[in-house]
C-alpha cells in the first residue's frame, strides 16, 4: 500500500473554513494500520483529529440497511476514545463518497473505543444525527474545585464568577456566569495543563446570547492541550456532557431538540438531544467536503 485516499470535512457546518475540520482516510478492507504510523498521518494533517475507518461487514444478509465499520481517532499526538466532529465527518465521507456503501445503507455502525456508535441521515438527508452514551455527571470536591477556579482565572487573564463545575468522561466542564464574554476572549491553555490529571477536555459553557446564533439556549468553548489540542473548534462529545446538564438546568424535556453553539474562532451549530431513558445523546448536524487527495506512505 503506496497511498491512501483521504477527504478533508468541516463539521457542524454548511459553509466551507468553518465548524470543525477532520482528515478522513477510509482504508480498504481488511487494512488496518499500524498504530506509530497512523499518529504519523495524524501528525502530519495536524488537524484537531484525523478518522481511519475499515470496513467490518453488513448486518445479516446482503441487503441490510445497516453496515459496521471500525472507526479510530488520533489527534496530533495521541489517539483518543471518543471524538463527535470526526465521527460526523466520517459519516458523510461514507454516505455522499462514490462507491463507498451500498446506495440502500442508511444507517452506519462504527466499532470504536467507547463502544457501538450510530449515523443515520434525518432532515430529508441534510443533517447527518449522531448517538452517543451520555456521561455521567459528578460533582468535584473543594480541592479541585480550588484548582480548577485558580486555573480558569489563569488561563482566561481575569477574575470571572463560576456557577458549577462538574466532571464527566473524559471532560471537566465550567459554567460561567453570563456576565462574562466567553465568545471573544483569549483564551492561554497553558494554565488548563495543571488539570490534566483530571480530565482531557476542559469545556468552559454560559447561557450568554451568540450575537452569531441567538437561538442558541447555552454556548459552549472545549481546550484539550494534553493531547495537542488546545482549541477543539467544535467539539460534538463535549455535549455527552453538556446536554443532560443544561437540560436539567433550563427545565427542557428530554427528548426534545436543543440548539446550542460553539463559539470559537471558527464556531460551529449543533441540535442535541438528551435521550434521558436510552441513556445517548444524539446530535444532528450537517458537514461540507473541503478537499480530497493522496497521501504517500511507502
Amino acid at each position: 500500500m503506496d497511498t491512501l485516499s483521504y477527504t478533508i470535512v468541516d463539521a457542524f457546518t454548511t459553509v466551507p473554513f468553518t465548524g470543525n475540520p477532520a482528515a478522513v482516510i477510509a482504508l480498504p478492507p481488511p487494512t488496518a494500520l499500524p498504530d506509530a504510523l497512523a499518529l504519523k498521518i495524524a501528525t502530519e494533517f495536524n488537524l484537531s483529529e484525523t478518522a481511519f475507518l475499515v470496513l467490518k461487514g453488513t448486518e445479516e444478509g446482503g441487503d441490510s440497511e445497516t453496515i459496521t465499520y471500525g472507526l479510530r481517532w488520533f489527534t496530533p499526538t495521541a489517539e483518543i476514545v471518543l471524538c463527535g466532529h470526526a465521527t460526523l465527518a466520517s459519516a458523510k465521507v461514507l454516505f455522499e463518497g462514490p462507491g463507498l456503501i451500498p446506495e440502500r445503507v442508511t444507517i452506519l455502525r462504527f466499532e470504536t473505543l467507547s463502544g457501538i456508535l450510530t449515523a443515520k441521515k434525518v432532515s430529508g438527508g441534510e443533517q447527518i444525527e449522531l448517538e452517543f452514551p451520555v456521561a455521567t455527571l459528578t460533582t468535584v470536591g473543594p480541592e479541585i474545585k480550588a484548582r480548577v477556579t485558580e486555573a480558569v482565572n489563569e488561563a482566561l487573564g481575569t477574575l470571572v464568577t463560576i456557577r458549577d463545575i462538574r466532571k464527566g468522561g473524559i471532560f471537566l466542564m465550567v459554567h460561567l456566569d453570563e456576565t462574562f464574554d466567553m465568545e471573544n476572549a483569549t483564551v492561554n491553555v497553558t494554565p488548563l495543563l495543571k488539570l490534566a490529571d483530571q480530565c482531557i477536555g476542559f469545556i468552559v459553557t454560559s447561557k450568554r446570547p451568540s450575537a452569531v446564533a441567538p437561538n442558541a439556549k447555552f454556548i459552549s468553548r472545549m481546550f484539550a492541550p494534553a493531547v495537542g489540542v488546545n482549541e477543539d473548534p467544535v467539539c460534538g462529545s463535549a455535549h455527552c456532557v453538556l446536554a443532560p446538564y443544561w437540560s436539567q438546568l433550563l427545565t427542557i424535556p428530554p427528548g426534545e431538540i436543543i440548539a446550542t453553539r460553539q463559539v470559537s474562532p471558527r464556531g460551529g451549530d449543533l441540535d442535541v438531544i438528551w435521550e434521558k431513558a436510552n441513556g445517548t445523546v444524539k446530535i444532528r448536524e450537517s458537514a461540507v467536503v473541503t478537499a480530497r487527495g493522496e497521501m504517500y506512505v511507502r
